[in-house]
């Protein structure tokens, strides 16, 4: 194994347990007073100083890799579901953002349509990040 995959491998890593994390604060606060449940404020917090900057090096290095990668099926496969990842990802901290910002102008109904949003982006991440583990860890593994 390579720096660069190491370096990889450990970011997504990272990412994956962020994403494990959020999703069990998400659920466990569901039902909590969203002003006095702290969710949305640490949610902002783990994506702005651990999830987005775990993306970016996933990113970067996994493009890296990409150069000197022989393109078969699985690494496709593997690609567009990290893209996926990546993009959905994004859009997931943007919801995120603007929740946290909902909640801070007391704009309950944002608050609550940033949160569906959320919560239906969301699914889209825990799959394509699962699914991109999964056929990268098999490529690994072959």
């Amino acid at each position: 194994m390579n720096a660069l995959l190491f370096i990889h491998l450990i970011a997504i890593g990272i990412w994956a347990g962020c994403v494990a994390t959020e999703a069990v604060l998400e659920i466990a606060l569901e039902k909590a007073p969203p002003q006095t449940s702290g969710l949305a404020s640490l949610h902002a917090r783990i994506d702005r100083f651990v999830e987005i900057p775990a993306i970016l090096v996933a990113l970067l290095t996994g493009g890296a890799m990409l150069h000197h990668a022989a393109w078969d099926p699985l690494l496709q496969a593997k690609v567009a579901l990290g893209a996926s990842a990546v993009v959905l990802n994004g859009i997931a901290a943007f919801t995120v953002h603007r929740r946290l910002q909902c909640l801070n102008a007391q704009d309950m109904a944002g608050y609550q349509r940033f949160n569906r949003l959320h919560e239906r982006i969301g699914i889209g991440c825990v799959l394509s990040i699962a699914g991109a583990i999964a056929v990268g860890g098999y490529r690994i593994a072959a």
